[in-house]
């Protein structure tokens, strides 16, 4: 029971775990290259992302400038789902149209991130929220007349940009935790400037978690292991995104990850590789090996024969065979070649090569074996023959030997074949060399 474990483990697991190595080295080195080569695209997108939305933001002066006045108490009122602080009886601009259409288009690029949409008016007369959270209800209402350009504007350096042509004219905060929810949000700043006075503040209140989001879009979208997260083992590239001060953002991947990634399709390919290469070995087996008896088919095998120059050659022969088949018939005879050939093998090392020569007649070719060890191995295929019977039968074979360096396989196999032929006249069931 443990030589057939041992031989299963050699022939079948032992060349699986051999593939799976080989997959997995392959596969995890293939897949590291792709992921540290998508970490680039990946920061491309996420700077591109901000980008867009700087874009959004800038293009809302626009319909700040030219949008309409209406009265409205002090208090809060709600317009279209946007929430309006007044301070004093004020004229007031007409913005919650606007402010749900830049909230959508925010929407387009970080689908459920956008935390607060604010706009502070300077001074500080009113502001519009959506949604009017605690923390913004509370520090508004304690805002006075400057405080924007105070806490804001001059703390975020957003001074003048109107005089930027091609500098950064709004700004990306830190992330930090929103007083009252502990939500880590990061806020984009932009000042509305006219004539260069400030009219007023955008601020767009953006869940830190948008960049996670942006990295798990894109790991869905080409299939990679990058995250934002710190690995003792891990490759990793800073993105600078632009107009902020915040440290930068560092995306990579641990090997950890891809090990995970890799293994389960590692193993699915190794398996099929390995069914495919036992399927091929079969099949492949049915052009050289013999159905019957498993030994190398003839005409196979004889051209390698005919290159070799040292020899270690038995010829066997099932003794009164053809009586057998004419009084038994010829399921019993293959039967009876079955067995034997089982047998044969049975005493033959992995390395010697089994040759069907003819009907009931096989070549064995050794090697590197010597003519006392050789003479032995004949005897103990002869006796192991005709220890137990075969079909009911005492099947005994004939067998004819030759040791032989610097020949031809013609002339080792003619004195093998005469020493067979000398077997048989003398009695058979027995070995000549």
């Amino acid at each position: 029971m443990s030589n057939n474990l041992n031989y299963d483990y050699k022939k079948y697991m032992l060349p699986l775990i051999k593939l799976l190595a080989l997959t997995m080295l392959i596969v995890g080195s293939t897949y590291t290259a792709y992921n540290a080569l998508q970490l680039k695209k990946l920061s491309e997108s996420i700077v591109n992302d901000f980008n867009q939305l700087y874009s959004i933001s800038r293009r809302f002066a626009q319909y700040y400038n030219n949008t309409d006045m209406t009265f409205l108490e002090k208090g809060t009122h709600v317009r279209n789902g946007v929430s309006i602080m007044v301070s004093k009886d004020s004229e007031v601009k007409v913005l919650s149209k606007g402010i749900n259409k830049l909230r959508s288009q925010f929407e387009t690029i970080a689908p459920n991130h956008i935390w607060t949409v604010a706009i502070f008016e300077h001074p500080s007369a009113y502001g519009h929220f959506d949604p009017l959270r605690k923390a913004y209800a509370d520090r508004y209402s304690e805002y006075k007349a400057n405080d924007v350009m105070n806490r804001i504007i001059k703390t975020e350096s957003l001074e003048d940009t109107y005089s930027q042509f091609y500098g950064c004219n709004i700004k990306l905060s830190e992330p930090y935790a929103e007083p009252g929810t502990d939500q880590i949000i990061r806020t984009i700043f932009y000042p509305v400037y006219n004539q260069g006075v400030l009219n007023a503040l955008l601020a767009v209140d953006i869940k830190n978690s948008f960049i996670d989001y942006q990295v798990n879009k894109f790991n869905d979208e080409y299939w990679t292991a990058i995250d934002t997260k710190a690995h003792w083992l891990a490759l990793k590239l800073p993105i600078k995104i632009s107009c902020t001060n915040a440290e930068p953002i560092y995306v990579g991947f641990g090997f950890g990850n891809i090990f995970e990634r890799i293994f389960a399709p590692s193993v699915f390919i190794a398996l099929f590789g390995h069914i495919l290469m036992l399927v091929y070995k079969r099949n492949k087996q049915r052009f050289y090996k013999d159905r019957m008896t498993g030994f190398y088919r003839r005409d196979f095998y004889e051209p390698r024969l005919k290159k070799q120059q040292n020899f270690s050659l038995l010829v066997i022969d099932i003794d009164f065979f053809k009586s057998i088949n004419d009084a038994l018939g010829h399921k019993v005879g293959d039967d009876v070649i079955s067995e034997v050939t089982r047998r044969i093998a049975s005493q033959i090392r992995s390395s010697d090569a089994a040759i069907r020569w003819g009907g009931e007649e096989f070549v064995i070719s050794f090697r590197n074996m010597d003519e006392q060890i050789l003479r032995e191995k004949a005897e103990a295929i002869r006796a192991c023959i005709i220890e137990h019977s075969i079909e009911g039968l005492n099947v005994t074979v004939s067998i004819g030997g030759v040791h032989l360096e610097d020949s031809t396989f013609a002339e080792a196999f003619r004195i093998a074949d005469e020493a067979l032929y000398q077997s048989k006249q003398n009695g058979r069931n027995r070995v000549t060399f």
